[in-house]
């Protein structure tokens, strides 16, 4: 294990350089700031590097920041704290690291890092919501609320708000560089689906219709405008449906108890063994509003996987009902493809949403309700502090290193390939790696004596 390579820093930082253009275009992100000490690409680039090393706070960035390790890597004369971090985070440029996220998710598909796992040439994308923070106590102007019911020292339910963030977000499924494509956050008084809609209605301008060809949902965008929109752009869905007393859902039902399953599957993965019998039809309208016709796949299943407990392995079996809806032809992707993506979307969970948060301190809560930042004129002429931009900054630049730490181990690492080393392995190795380098020396400082 001693003698195996590890990852460096300057080998990261040269293939997102010379890949992504990155340096060049982390100078042209800009915050609100009036004539800053700390430019705001270096406060950037800190907060981008604590991401790839799976720091949890910005407290901890503000002691690595002590060592002149990364103040040389930063290029820094000084280390600063985390009050100038959170003035500049709070007014930061989220346009400018939106369209970042873009061109690099461009040159990820220029380079061809989506062809592999195509399915029958398509790539295949998901998207659903995340929670990305919640509080009894904090809260700021762009929170949403809820009633939380809890017990009390006295064991009586007592009643509390709860103040929280949740963003929807798009990411490819398809290929094994999954990155985060865009994210939206739910307003107050808005539901995640209307926060949906907006991200998607955006898309011809971010990326283009033909980004991705196929669009896994969660059955809360089984509506019309959803289908509607999709039309126009051109995309192909698979929706998973929940609601049983839904009348596509009661329509499918009645006609497949009818008959015997279309095809019988089978499927090992990781462990489980999951057989199912599945109905397949085409042709049933949408709603009686928007008589679109879309096919129809129905599900029973039996999922077989081991798990321990006490220390024994014991073997479990549960069974499981799944609808689907797809616009896809029958002609094109058989009833066994269609299944498949059916649960390819919980891919969207176990190598996204579910590592970020895990891995990432994605609801960590950075900057959540803070007051430090910038003042602006208003239109009445009084200096009022810019909105806060914190939370959804941050973020976006977690996407960003979640997205590059990505392209850098799946695509570019031989160390990867050959020893199979866990992507947090790789982030731990780039951390040590910035010890290891030793800065240059700098001269005394020289006392001046006083006239």
């Amino acid at each position: 294990m001693k003698d195996r390579p590890a990852h460096t820093l300057p080998s990261f930082t040269q293939y997102i350089n010379k890949v992504f253009g990155f340096r060049a275009a982390s100078a042209q992100l800009h915050d609100a700031r009036h004539n800053p000490p700390f430019s705001p690409q270096s406060v950037f680039l800190a907060v981008f590097y604590a991401s790839l090393f799976r720091l949890p706070s910005l407290q901890q960035l503000e002691a690595e920041l002590a060592q002149p390790a990364l103040q040389h890597w930063l290029g820094l004369e000084q280390a600063f704290s985390d009050d100038v971090l959170r003035y500049s985070l709070c007014s930061f440029d989220v346009e400018g690291l939106q369209q970042m996220l873009v061109q690099v998710n461009r040159r990820l598909k220029r380079n061809k890092a989506f062809e592999a796992g195509r399915w029958r040439g398509r790539i295949v994308a998901a998207l659903d919501g995340i929670e990305v923070l919640s509080s009894y106590s904090r809260c700021c102007e762009s929170c949403l609320e809820r009633r939380v019911t809890t017990r009390g020292d006295d064991g009586q339910p007592v009643e509390h708000t709860q103040y929280y963030h949740r963003a929807v977000g798009c990411q490819i499924v398809s290929a094994p560089v999954k990155p985060i494509l865009a994210l939206e956050w739910v307003q107050p008084g808005e539901g995640e689906d209307t926060a949906a809609r907006r991200l998607l209605a955006q898309w011809p301008e971010l990326y283009g219709s033909s980004f991705f060809d196929i669009l896994l949902l969660d059955s809360l965008y089984a509506q019309a405008p959803v289908l509607k929109l999709a039309q126009q752009i051109g995309w192909d869905l698979v929706i998973t449906l929940k609601q049983e007393n839904r009348e596509l859902s009661q329509n499918a039902a009645a006609l497949f108890g009818s008959r015997a399953p279309d095809v019988c599957l089978q499927q090992r993965e990781e462990g489980r063994i999951r057989e199912a019998r599945v109905w397949d039809t085409a042709g049933l309208p949408f709603t009686a509003d928007y008589p679109q016709p879309v096919r129809v796949l129905r599900a029973e299943e039996q999922l077989t996987a081991a798990h321990y407990r006490k220390g024994q392995r014991t073997t479990e079996t549960t069974t499981q009902q799944w609808v689907w809806i797809t616009t896809l032809e029958p002609s094109t992707f058989p009833t066994r493809e269609v299944w498949q993506l059916g649960h390819l979307r919980w891919k969207n969970e176990n190598n996204g949403w579910n590592d970020l948060t895990q891995h990432w301190a994605f609801k960590h809560g950075f900057l959540h309700a803070c007051k430090h930042r910038p003042k602006t004129l208003s239109p009445s002429g009084q200096r009022e502090p810019v909105p806060n931009r914190g939370l959804a900054v941050v973020t976006l630049i977690q996407c960003l290193a979640f997205t590059l730490s990505s392209a850098f181990t799946l695509l570019h690492s031989k160390i990867v390939r050959r020893y199979h080393t866990p992507l947090i392995e790789v982030a731990r190795q780039l951390h040590r790696s910035l010890w290891q380098m030793q800065p240059p020396a700098r001269a005394p400082t020289v006392p001046t004596s006083r006239p």
